[in-house]
């Protein structure tokens, strides 16, 4: 076991991380490109599409998904998953199946290339302030206007000890004004190969389960969503 894990890390070192780099350039610009080119529907889901299931591949992570026919086709989404660690972003992006635009935390704007390609493709970032969290709400009920689905961590940052953290209001107020319906999902797999903090992943395996969307229509409180969405991922 031990073997295997000096074998695997060596491999990221030398191999991954080199070519994850490379594709992480060469995806931020191209998407970045063909969005202010006006191939944001597009170019705002393949390329990131592409790098996260490379990614994924390149590190050897199996992956496992169920319930996607939960996510409608017919209108967009809040959808709500647990924050495991950075392995989420690949297994969302590259294997949820439908366009949508992330919300963000405002310091990911400071990332070479990547900060720069998620404010071209009009990603979302969330800024810890009053007019910072109007205009969040706003931007993603403009979102869901244009038809994309939105996919917002409601704990806010990845969890530190591997269990789901407190769960914040601002998905759910945002698919309750809009009428969106909501769809949990829960990550399993990811604080186990890369727990905040580290930076090298270990070898793992990721599953993304998403549930019966959650209808905001129907009188339920936020209160009431965020318990069934808890009770979902837990």
């Amino acid at each position: 076991m031990i073997i295997k894990r000096i074998l695997y890390t060596l491999y990221t070192i030398l191999v991954v991380l080199p070519l994850f780099l490379v594709l992480t350039i060469l995806t931020a610009i191209i998407a970045a490109l063909g969005s202010i080119l006006g191939g944001e529907r597009v170019f705002g889901y393949w390329p990131g599409k592409i790098w996260s299931i490379v990614t994924l591949a390149l590190l050897l992570i199996p992956v496992k998904v169920r319930g996607r026919e939960y996510l409608p086709k017919s209108r967009p989404s809040v959808v709500t998953p647990n924050h495991t660690s950075a392995m989420d972003i690949f297994l969302l992006y590259g294997y949820a199946g439908v366009r949508f635009k992330w919300v963000l935390k405002g310091s990911l704007r400071k990332l070479p290339f990547v900060g720069w390609a998620c404010e071209k493709l009009g990603f979302i970032f969330v800024e810890n302030t009053p007019s910072g969290a109007i205009r969040v709400v706003k931007d993603c009920e403009k979102a869901i206007a244009d038809g994309y689905h939105i996919f917002m961590f409601p704990e806010g940052s990845r969890t530190l000890t591997g269990h789901l953290d407190k769960l914040r209001k601002g998905a759910f107020r945002v698919a309750t004004e809009m009428g969106a319906p909501i769809v949990p999902a829960k990550i399993s797999g990811g604080y186990e190969i890369l727990k905040r903090g580290t930076y090298l992943p270990k070898w793992g395996r990721l599953e993304l389960q998403f549930f019966p969307a959650l209808e905001t229509t129907e009188g339920a409180t936020i209160e009431e969503l965020m318990q069934k969405v808890k009770e979902c991922i837990q």
